[in-house]
């Protein structure tokens, strides 16, 4: 695994979830045209999250949404309690 793979699987679900810049996102488009076991990675995640979201359909409650939220607000760079 070279250089481009190692930083194209690390952005990986930025790229699959549609959150990362364009620049970026054709970069690693490119690579994933070129290389297959980088293609294979993506493939797989595509059919784990496609299963996820067939099987795993209840909603967390919304007591518990709302303590995550919370919490990650806590968790934001400049808050102060």
């Amino acid at each position: 695994m070279d250089e481009h793979c190692r930083d194209a699987l690390r952005r990986l679900h930025e790229y699959l979830d549609g959150e990362c810049p364009s620049d970026l996102e054709t970069i690693i488009r490119d690579h994933l045209a070129d290389c297959p076991p980088c293609w294979d990675r993506v493939d797989f995640e595509r059919e784990v999250r496609a299963l996820v979201a067939r099987h795993c359909r209840e909603r967390a409650p919304a007591e518990l949404v709302q303590r995550v939220l919370a919490d990650l607000r806590l968790q934001e760079p400049g808050h102060t309690p």
